[in-house]
């Protein structure tokens, strides 16, 4: 199932632009009424409603604001100091009684041995690291709207189900009726079938309140009220189901597509990079100093004075600041190593449980799809012998329970793979897969 990574960015681009366009994140609510949504507008509405999408981009704008900050120290600094003194008679300095002291100070590092350079580094790395947060935060979102998507129209299927045996009931309630009164069967068989009918007007009950809370479900995870009402288009999703991938594929896939080993990377390298700028602080720096201002007793005198001169830092007392400094980094460095190595574990696991899950439902819809097709046999045997006065009526109801519960576990079975499926291509790193594309 190949992914189709241009769908996935254009989506997040329209995301970012709906979020920050100044429109209202939930102004597409009130249009959706009544409304049939695919799968992919589906994820659409999640990726640009959710809160999380805008919690990640609030993130990420933040850390990318902070570059600008580091690239600050490539300029020249400027002051402007300005202050009046009073002096009394009895003080009077040959200046006089009032003296105005005005200065402009100006600052250009010349050398920092790398520390702003490494710094720049530093929040960079840590920036590239938010930007695959926000691509995490993009298939949590994606996956959780494919499963939850699912999980309606597995629902939807329940509902019908149900139905079916609800209406399979009445049907034999109506067929002991009528033997009854022939004095073919006696008036057990038409209490026993009254009490299916209730039992199976129950269980409609059960599946319409499940249905409508996995549509609520659904609606909170694109960021929608719960209560928003909209249907879904079904048709696709229930004609195709995703193939199993080779495991080995699926973990190659891993390696190269998520953006938590990416992330990881990043911020190993911002963490080097924060090793270099604390070892810069073993090295002096050069800076280049310039003042201009004057002294008198009016604010604006003839007199003017100026400065310029280099400035050496030698950091001799420093020393120990600084290794101190330098091991915390290095302690940074190895910890953020642990934890990329810790991420390739999990993602690891992640895809080996996800592979095995698709395998195991597939492996039982041959088995769920055998069962249905021998319920079917027996509901048919089941009601012959009834209508002919040979078989009792527990028989028919016996075979009307299995037959609603294997059409159960088939439909749990058939989305259990779709389920899997989704998850499949979360773990392996893939955006859209190209079946929901089409």
């Amino acid at each position: 199932m190949p992914a189709d990574g241009k769908q996935l960015t254009a989506l997040i681009v329209a995301a970012f632009l709906f979020l920050f366009s100044g429109t209202g994140v939930y102004a597409e609510t009130e249009e959706l009424a009544g409304k049939t949504l695919t799968l992919l507008e589906c994820i659409s509405l999640g990726l640009k409603q959710n809160p999380l999408t805008t919690i990640a981009a609030q993130s990420l704008k933040a850390a990318q604001e902070k570059i600008g900050e580091a690239n600050g120290g490539y300029y020249p600094t400027f002051r402007l100091s300005s202050t009046y003194t009073f002096t009394s008679q009895q003080e009077k300095t040959p200046l006089g009684a009032d003296v105005f002291d005005t200065r402009l100070f100006l600052r250009q590092t010349l050398f920092d041995a790398g520390a702003t350079s490494n710094l720049v580094k530093t929040i960079r790395h840590a920036a590239t690291a938010r930007e695959f947060e926000v691509r995490q935060t993009a298939a949590d979102i994606i996956l959780n709207t494919r499963t939850s998507f699912y999980d309606v129209l597995k629902k939807m299927d329940l509902v019908a189900v149900t139905k079916a045996s609800f209406k399979t009931a009445e049907r034999h309630l109506e067929q002991s009726r009528e033997l009854y009164k022939e004095g073919l069967a006696p008036r057990s068989d038409v209490i026993k079938s009254e009490v299916r009918v209730s039992g199976a007007g129950l269980e409609v009950i059960r599946a319409e309140n499940a249905l409508l809370s996995a549509k609520a479900t659904l609606a909170t995870v694109m960021g929608l009220p719960a209560t928003a009402d909209f249907d879904l288009s079904d048709k696709k999703e229930r004609d195709q189901l995703p193939a199993l991938p080779s495991l080995k594929d699926v973990v190659a896939s891993a390696y190269d597509q998520r953006p938590e080993l990416h992330g990881a990377r990043a911020r190993i390298s911002s963490a080097e990079a924060g090793v270099q700028q604390a070892k810069s602080g073993l090295y002096p720096n050069i800076s280049l100093d310039a003042s201009y201002g004057w002294q008198k007793e009016s604010y604006f005198p003839d007199e003017r004075k100026w400065s310029v001169g280099l400035t050496v830092g030698l950091p001799v007392f420093e020393q120990i600041t600084t290794r101190s400094k330098i091991g915390q980094a290095m302690a940074n460095l190895a910890g953020a190593e642990a934890v990329g190595l810790q991420t390739r574990r999990n993602i690891e696991l992640e895809v080996q449980l996800a592979w095995l899950s698709m395998k195991e439902a597939m492996e039982r819809r041959s088995v769920t799809e055998k069962a249905l097709e021998q319920a079917e046999e027996d509901m048919r045997v089941s009601e012959g012998r009834y209508k002919e006065g040979v078989g009792n009526i527990l028989e028919v109801i016996d075979a009307q329970t299995a037959l609603t519960q294997a059409r159960t576990e088939n439909v749990i079975t058939l989305y259990d793979i779709a389920n899997a499926g989704a998850r499949l291509d979360k773990a392996a790193g893939k955006d859209i897969p190209e079946e929901i594309n089409k």
